[in-house]
């Protein structure tokens, strides 16, 4: 006898399958009741907590049929437009109801080699009861917060409008599974649409007007002139709320962001421009900081890319170039100098002694060469040959940036006027061909 025992304890450990009950119906193929909601989870047994893994799935299992029982449900149908509220709002419904299901039961469970499975069952006439207990109260909440919010925004404070509306849809989000709705004066009002209708739409409408469009400015210096943004809806201005400032081209510094007043008017000042180029643009727009103290997922459903804002064009006023005249050493038009630095303080330099400092570097000589003589109905004529050359450098790079030159310019002076008289004579003609053609050529260039 003995070693019979012993063979059927072998042929056991050999064969552990032996052990095990037979696989039950529900694990290959998912149950089905009209009474009942039925959920089936499974986890490895390598899980160190197989157990609960199990449990939740099977959880989760009866939520995501409760879910699609409310598949018609007109609040999903209300945020589906981009198609990411909609799956914001569905994980919501599935996480929530998982969490929050009660009387559910444990009737079966099995183990296999290498998995363990759970079913539980949740009687659908439990789940209505338990439904209905709440129902009401979350929508008489929910709807608390929708008439405080209208009432915010009909001030026009819609900042705490927006606060209002976004806790009342945190109230609600819970339960978006039932129909969330209150009667009111005869009508049905479907709470969980009106909030997030309310939430989405606060900014739309609002209008965003500036003062100037263009201020003149320099660079590292403030510009005096105030840029202001005016919001309004429909014609009514909208106060308190803050609107911000900010360099869109180019940079600087602003005033920080301040709410507008009760004209719905925000102030801007320029406090320093750290940027050179010619053009710049300051953008006036709403400032989003107070969306901070609303959930993360809600900011997306502000649809902030349609608030209004505005621009305000920065021009920069032309600086001119600092450049340093060098008078060669066989310079012969005496005077001129002068002329010629009058002339280039007026079109585009600031003229410094101090060639080091300067960015341009200006070359100048000139010469006279006596002519023939030629005679004259009243007095004989001299005919004086002037030359004058510029040379324009960089004087960073030693680039030559312009070469301009008077070559042999004839100018006729009386013989009998003295060497000063003749020269101021020179000089006259020679700026007068310089100060026709030398501003448009250094107009072309760029230094």
């Amino acid at each position: 006898m003995r070693p019979l025992v012993l063979s059927l304890f072998a042929l056991l450990c050999l064969c552990p399958s032996l052990l095990q009950a037979q696989e039950p119906d529900w694990v290959k193929s998912h149950p089905v009741s009209a009474d009942e909601y039925i959920g089936v989870g499974m986890a490895p047994l390598s899980d160190p907590d197989y157990v609960k893994t199990a449990t939740q799935h099977a959880l989760a299992d009866l939520a995501t049929q409760i879910a699609l029982k409310v598949e018609d449900n007109s609040f999903l149908q209300t945020v589906d437009v981009d198609g990411q509220s909609r799956q914001l709002f569905e994980d919501k419904i599935q996480t929530s109801l998982a969490a929050w299901l009660e009387g559910q039961q444990l009737k079966d469970s099995y183990r296999s080699e290498r998995n363990y499975y759970v079913l539980y069952t949740l009687a659908k006439k439990t789940y209505r009861a338990n439904v209905a207990e709440r129902r009401q109260q979350v929508a008489s909440t929910g709807y608390h917060y929708l008439l405080e919010g209208a009432q915010a925004e009909s001030i026009m404070d819609l900042p705490r409008a927006v606060e209002l509306y976004a806790k009342g849809l945190q109230q609600v989000e819970p339960w978006l599974f039932l129909n969330l709705e209150v009667d009111e004066d005869g009508a049905r009002i479907n709470v969980a649409n009106e909030l997030y209708t309310a939430l989405t739409k606060v900014f739309s409408g609002l209008a965003l007007t500036t003062n100037v469009a263009q201020v003149e400015g320099e660079p590292f210096k403030a510009v005096a002139t105030p840029l202001a943004g005016c919001l309004s809806r429909g014609g009514v201005v909208v106060p308190g709320i803050k609107l911000v400032a900010r360099f869109v081209k180019g940079s600087g510094e602003l005033t920080p962001a301040i709410a507008t007043d009760h004209n719905g008017t925000s102030e801007f000042y320029i406090t320093n421009i750290t940027s050179k180029e010619a053009v710049q643009e300051v953008r006036i727009s709403i400032d989003d900081s107070f969306l901070a103290s609303l959930p993360k997922a809600y900011m997306q459903l502000l649809q902030r890319q349609s608030w209004p804002s505005a621009k305000v064009t920065v021009t920069l006023k032309a600086q001119p170039v600092l450049a340093y005249l060098y008078v060669k050493d066989d310079h012969d038009l005496e005077g001129i100098e002068r002329n010629l630095r009058s002339l280039l303080t007026n079109n585009y330099f600031s003229l410094t002694e101090d060639p080091d400092a300067a960015l341009c570097f200006i070359e100048l000589s000139s010469s006279i060469e006596m002519g023939t003589v030629v005679p004259g109905t009243t007095t004989d004529l001299n005919s004086c040959l002037c030359s004058l050359e510029l040379k324009f450098y960089n004087n960073k790079s030693e680039q030559l940036l312009l070469n301009y030159s008077v070559n042999r310019l004839k100018v006729l002076t009386p013989v009998n006027k003295s060497a000063e008289q003749s020269m101021a004579m020179c000089v006259r003609e020679v700026m007068k061909r310089v100060n026709r053609e030398l501003p448009a050529q250094l107009k072309k260039v760029n230094f």
